[in-house]
């Protein structure tokens, strides 16, 4: 089955979408106006419906038009990433694999790990991808990263294949100055009326801090909930509250000494992160060889778990 639309009809309601005008589509398509009119004419009459309206601001689309958008940018950007991948195998005889990591935007371990993976492999060229962040899972079963780095449970669903990278604490995280930074150990017990900042946490769905930690033993009297971890980070910074992060993501914030990391139990928790793939890829794909190189990497550099913050196997969540 042959759709009737085209990637031009696609391109032109993304570039509609992003400027509300026929004239500015036009000219970022780098065709004429009447051209580009023509084409969504064209798209319009080949399914029957309208995809765009006119409003206060400009054009915009319909519902309809949004649903084919949407579902086109999805698609182009797959094509852009096979057409990247494809040019630079035949080019320089190497393999792109995107790589994804949930909840945390951070990648100072990322460095060693390509001097180690160019030294190992250079044929694999890793390409980050921001989407997996909120979506690690869903984004290796639509196909926008290869693999992904998650934390929790061992992803249960038969799609994934899923290799242990270690055991990393969960530490309560504050400034230095902090009246809380004296204490041993850091929790609700001894929070008081402290603000306590939360922000998403991504690793399947209903996963959230209850789930990771159960419920505290005295509630939280002041609960902030953040956007982003990195946001976190800054207030916390600034000593206007208290975070839980998995260790290695503040490493950096705790070398320069600008945060400080207490145990949030007297023997300490520990969280799992996972290297996780396709289980349809086979074995020798380029996503196959990325895992197994983050897993050979974490254990035979002694830079590496400490830059990732992995301490040795402890109590886990």
């Amino acid at each position: 089955m042959i759709p009737k639309l085209t990637v031009n009809h696609l391109t032109l309601l993304s570039a509609l979408h992003e400027t509300g005008s026929m004239t500015l589509s036009a000219s970022r398509l780098g065709i004429t106006q009447s051209a580009a009119s023509h084409r969504l004419r064209e798209a319009e009459r080949r399914i029957g419906i309208s995809l765009v309206q006119r409003a206060d601001t400009g054009l915009q689309l319909t519902p309809e038009g949004e649903r084919v958008r949407r579902l086109g940018e999805s698609f182009l950007a797959e094509l852009f990433r096979l057409e990247q991948e494809l040019e630079a195998s035949a080019r320089e005889k190497r393999l792109l694999v995107r790589l994804g990591q949930a909840t945390y935007s951070r990648y100072h371990w990322f460095p060693a790990f390509l001097n180690y993976l160019e030294a190992e492999d250079a044929r694999l060229t890793v390409d980050l991808s921001g989407s997996a962040t909120a979506r690690p899972l869903a984004s290796l079963i639509d196909g926008s990263v290869d693999v992904s780095l998650v934390f929790g449970r061992e992803p249960a669903l038969a799609q994934f294949k899923a290799t242990k990278l270690g055991s990393d604490p969960i530490v309560a995280v504050m400034s230095a100055n902090h009246p809380l930074a004296a204490d041993p150990v850091v929790n609700s017990l001894n929070m008081g009326d402290e603000r306590f900042f939360v922000y998403p946490l991504a690793a399947e769905p209903g996963f959230d801090w209850t789930t990771l930690l159960g419920a505290p033993v005295l509630p939280f009297r002041r609960l902030t909930a953040m956007p982003t971890p990195e946001a976190v980070i800054d207030l916390v910074r600034a000593s206007f509250g208290v975070a839980l992060f998995s260790q290695w993501a503040i490493e950096p914030e705790l070398a320069d000494g600008t945060l400080v990391a207490r145990p949030i139990a007297d023997d300490g928790m520990y969280l799992d992160w996972w290297c996780v793939r396709r289980a349809s890829d086979p074995d020798d794909s380029p996503a196959a060889q990325l895992a197994d190189a983050l897993l050979s990497w974490s254990r035979q550099s002694d830079r590496a778990l400490s830059t990732l913050g992995f301490a040795p196997d402890g109590p886990s969540l």
